[in-house]
């Protein structure tokens, strides 16, 4: 599974909208659209702030 793949199943599982997601991060919802289609990847800092807000909200989640 790619990474833009991950993210979106993760988004999908905690049933949250592109927005929320983005905002729950600090990014921009066209940042996480990005990481989504694959056109960019997340940095070191996204990606464990992805991580950590998948297990905060009880949801594995392997980089």
């Amino acid at each position: 599974m790619t990474y833009s793949e991950k993210v979106k199943a993760a988004r999908d599982k905690l049933l949250l909208t592109q927005d929320e997601i983005a905002i729950a991060l600090g990014v921009n919802a066209i940042t996480v659209c990005r990481w989504e289609t694959g056109k960019s990847e997340p940095n070191m800092k996204a990606k464990k702030a992805i991580r950590d807000f998948c297990i905060k909200n009880g949801l594995e989640f392997e980089d």
